[in-house]
């Protein structure tokens, strides 16, 4: 009976330090989440202001001038953004299904070493496999890296045509948009009268197809970060609940076995003195 007490003591304080565990994910969660969330106006509001001066810099072309990146080019690569970390349950799973139903592109990229994992355990080939951010101030960085490398692929022939896919909030759905070439009709009608150019406006469409590349990406990576988090929250609060349930169901055990130790003991005394 006491060795029995024993082991079930020792299992709940180890259920209690893994609850602390939990608590500590959940709150990561929560405060990233957050933090995702207030990142995302910025990003998308960035993302516009670059897509509005893109579509009246294109305007400005003289009329029957392509802008840079249209032709007849089929090489198709996709960026995918995924998890970084594990324990958002089946999150990557709906990316690589919708890789896997839209077909293997030509290239592929993959942010998120736990979502470049999934796709290889589908049979899939990532090309390119990059660490994702981890908080809210690395996505810059991540978005610089892909665009480097879209860029040296693109020089090189390699891809012509690319995608972004990565789920988004609030409700954490996939969502496949194209990055380049960039489709003036994506782009929506020129606001407002002609700018006054500085620059030959090819050269100006270039640039700012560039920097549309970029904000579009860093939009993408906050969306698909936002979403990891609020899965990971998902996660930890159903981890947290079964762990309370756990520990509640030991120690009503725990009382339980102390009780018959302490009937056990007093009825081998009662037992002694008669």
């Amino acid at each position: 009976m006491t060795e029995r007490l024993n082991e079930v003591e020792a299992r709940r304080a180890s259920m209690e330090e893994l609850g602390g565990v939990v608590d500590a994910m959940r709150a990561l969660a929560a405060v990233r989440l957050q933090q995702a969330t207030a990142a995302l106006g910025g990003t998308r509001a960035y993302a516009g202001v670059v897509g509005d001066a893109l579509a009246r810099a294109l305007a400005a072309l003289a009329e029957g001038a392509p802008p840079p990146g249209n032709g007849h080019r089929t090489a198709r690569g996709l960026v995918l953004f995924g998890a970084e970390h594990g324990f958002v349950g089946a999150f990557n799973d709906p990316l690589a299904e919708r890789v896997a139903a839209d077909g293997a592109p030509d290239v592929l990229l993959a942010a998120g070493s736990r979502a470049a994992a999934a796709l290889e355990e589908r049979g899939l080939r990532v090309d390119h496999a990059f660490a994702m951010a981890t908080q809210p101030a690395g996505v810059t960085a991540v978005a610089r890296r892909l665009a480097d490398r879209l860029y040296d692929l693109t020089a090189a022939g390699t891809v012509r045509r690319v995608d972004l896919l990565y789920r988004r909030r609030p409700d954490g759905a996939v969502y496949r948009q194209p990055l380049f070439p960039v489709d003036p009709a994506r782009l929506g009608p020129s606001p407002g009268a002609p700018p006054l150019l500085g620059l030959p406006a090819a050269a100006l469409v270039e640039r700012l197809a560039d920097e549309y590349v970029f904000a579009q990406l860093a939009h993408a990576a906050v969306e698909s970060f936002a979403s990891e988090n609020a899965a990971r929250l998902s996660v930890m609060l159903s981890a947290s609940q079964n762990v309370a349930e756990r520990l509640d169901a030991m120690t009503r055990l725990e009382r339980r076995l102390r009780q018959e130790a302490i009937t056990a003991e007093l009825l081998e005394l009662v037992g002694g003195v008669g």
